[in-house]
């Protein structure tokens, strides 16, 4: 019966309430580690959940510990609760012997929140749960651990009253919750808004020629396509065309001072063909040699799978010049790799790329509220800052802005920056921290802003330090930021106690 008492008792403790620990302290020079799980208001009554370990304590086998904790307010008010009584282990079972001979079972447990043996106290953490009645005063009580060591075969007692949490969380009382402040940079105006657009036209050329037949190949579908996009651009009202840019390529079989030829002979045939039917005179068009696409071949190569040979090729065209990178990829295979790429590979390398360059007018408010929705990259990266400052911060419009903007200048380190900034307000943790990575660097604002996301990854340390940096730049939303650090700290301090 006595077992059953005992273990009963132990189960409770141990199976209760068992939540994440909050703070820890040790009591008993040390050798008692105590984990405080819980120590709140719940309506009428306070919960309390602790952890003691008793791995490195050691009780004389002929004494006992008393570990009695009580909650010590102002004016001397304190109540005690339940305590833990492990006993040496003799103590252990003269106690268990004394109790079972006079049926002490149920006075044990109206007196103790347990009785343990030492040998038992050591293989696992002990939990000591129990509910108790609020009163007034307690909302000032801190807790304190009573450890007594009895003063058994003359031994001298030992008293100590030791702070384990400094007061009890009251009721509605929840972790502090940070308010992050990022920060935007206003992007420069742009004086002239000079844009370009730039098209692959696959034009099919007869291998060696460079005159443009329209109803060849895909000829048809591409002339029609790089004419409707000049048509488009010089229809807008807004905008100016300001040049053509064009370059020519050849595929890399034969010689290369005639594939340079052809190059620059497939530029000028798309030119004069443009500049009869677009409106654009010949003069605007700026012609260039792209010679042998190699780059466009690796291309090519690196987008092919299970392709058993493609290491190869690629290091022999990384390795060696043009004569030599022919040569050897001729030897693979008996020739049979050659032969398939010029059927395969070659004829889309015989290709020419225009640019479209123009200039775009600036836009009032309205107008750019309009254009960003049609044509985006009209607009300056400042009109649309403009833009984005009339919807309320953190909003789903404020945030299209933004990504708007980092998608029509992709590398734009302030678009990067502001981007991020939005992405932080939208808990976007994952897109914030790759947008910074194409921020400017070692500015107030990417400092606070990186602080930012570490204050929201917890990373509190760092978030400071960062915060820091950016407050020395005058940057005042780090002030604030460092406000909430130290709320932060405050509010957790006052919960884990």
């Amino acid at each position: 019966m006595k077992r059953i008492i005992y273990n009963t008792i132990l189960m409770l403790a141990i199976g209760a309430w068992a939540l994440p620990a909050q703070t820890q302290t040790a009591i008993y020079d040390g050798k008692i580690p105590i984990k405080i799980q819980r120590l709140r208001q719940v309506e009428d009554s306070v919960q309390v959940s602790m952890e003691f370990d008793f791995s490195s304590l050691s009780v004389a086998t002929d004494r006992y510990l008393s570990l009695t904790p009580i909650l010590v307010g102002a004016q001397g008010r304190e109540l005690k609760l339940k305590n833990i009584r492990i006993n040496g282990s003799q103590q252990h079972k003269a106690f268990l012997r004394e109790v079972d001979l006079n049926g002490w079972q149920r006075q044990v447990a109206n007196a103790h929140y347990a009785v343990i043996g030492m040998k038992e106290a050591r293989k696992e953490v002990f939990r000591y749960v129990t509910s108790i009645g609020y009163e007034g005063w307690m909302r000032e009580a801190k807790m304190n651990v009573i450890t007594d060591l009895c003063n058994c075969s003359g031994e001298a007692q030992q008293i100590v009253s030791e702070k384990v949490a400094d007061r009890i969380v009251m009721e509605g009382a929840e972790p502090y919750r940070v308010l992050p402040n990022v920060a935007y940079i206003r992007p420069e105006v742009e004086s002239v808004k000079a844009r370009s657009e730039s098209n692959d036209v696959f034009l099919d050329f007869p291998v060696s020629q460079t005159d443009i037949n329209p109803n060849f190949g895909n000829n048809p579908r591409e002339l029609a396509k790089i004419e409707t996009i000049i048509r488009e651009i010089r229809s807008d009202a807004n905008v100016q065309v300001t040049g053509v840019s064009i370059t020519g390529y050849a595929s890399p079989e034969g010689d290369i001072n005639f594939n340079n030829q052809l190059s620059r002979g497939r530029a000028e045939s798309l030119r004069n063909y443009l500049a009869s039917r677009s409106g654009i005179p010949p003069q605007q068009y700026r012609l260039g040699n792209g010679g042998e696409d190699w780059e466009g071949l690796v291309r090519m190569l690196q987008g092919i799978n299970n392709f058993g040979p493609k290491e190869t090729v690629l290091s022999i065209i990384r390795y060696y010049n043009p004569v030599e990178r022919k040569d050897r990829l001729k030897a693979l295979d008996g020739g049979r790799l050659w032969q398939w790429m010029l059927n395969e590979l070659y004829p889309r390398l015989r290709r020419v790329v225009s640019r479209i360059e123009y200039t775009v007018r600036g836009f009032n408010l309205e107008e750019a509220k309009e254009v960003i929705k049609t044509r985006p990259q009209q607009l300056s990266l400042n009109e649309m800052f403009l833009v984005a400052n009339t919807y309320e911060e953190g909003t789903r419009e404020f945030a299209s802005v933004f990504e708007t903007a980092v998608r029509v200048f992709p590398n734009d380190p302030v678009a990067n920056l502001n981007a991020a900034a939005s992405a932080l307000l939208d808990k976007d943790l994952a897109k914030a921290e790759r947008y910074l990575q194409k921020a400017q660097k070692n500015t107030p604002a990417y400092f606070n802003n990186l602080g930012v996301l570490m204050m929201m990854q917890n990373n509190y340390s760092r978030a400071g330090n960062l915060f820091q940096r950016a407050a020395e730049g005058n940057m005042e939303v780090a002030v604030k930021n460092l406000e909430e650090l130290k709320r932060k700290e405050d509010a957790d301090r006052q919960l884990r106690n």
